[in-house]
């Protein structure tokens, strides 16, 4: 686990944007506050500025579960929050099983998740006594593990 900034939060974001692809996952743990959307919003806008597609306000989606993002043809993005979500039956009900092929996923709050999806990169974020620094775990699985 190492310090970061939200600068090198931003740069994180940005690497990882050059990774990940439609049917990956990216798995964003951490307390309210600690930079779960802030990654969400850099790495969206990194995959807009790439595309040269008018960024878009990415906001939580915390009251609607998911926000769709459609970069181009091949690039679509599902940003889910589930953070309400209390049972693993609810994930169900929103498509995050059946569709996750469709999408690059990002998930925060993925805890109920159980069947984890096979490539996907997980980031763990935690404050610090420093309020501008963060504690950052980065684990990369399946095609995203380092061979």
């Amino acid at each position: 686990m190492e310090f970061i900034s939200i600068k090198q939060l931003q740069s994180l974001s940005k690497k990882i944007s050059k990774k990940v692809k439609v049917g990956d996952s990216i798995y964003l743990y951490g307390e309210i506050g600690a930079g779960k959307t802030t990654f969400s919003r850099f790495l969206i806008q990194s995959l807009q500025q790439k595309f040269k597609v008018k960024k878009e306000e990415v906001v939580s989606p915390t009251y609607n579960i998911v926000q769709y993002y459609n970069i181009n043809k091949t690039i679509n993005i599902a940003h889910y929050d589930l953070y309400r979500i209390k049972k693993i039956k609810e994930l169900d009900n929103i498509g995050i099983f059946n569709q996750e092929y469709l999408f690059l996923n990002i998930i925060e709050w993925p805890d109920l998740i159980k069947k984890k999806h096979k490539d996907r990169i997980e980031i763990i974020l935690r404050h610090t006594k420093n309020h501008d620094l963060r504690k950052a775990n980065v684990k990369y699985f399946g095609r995203f593990k380092k061979k």
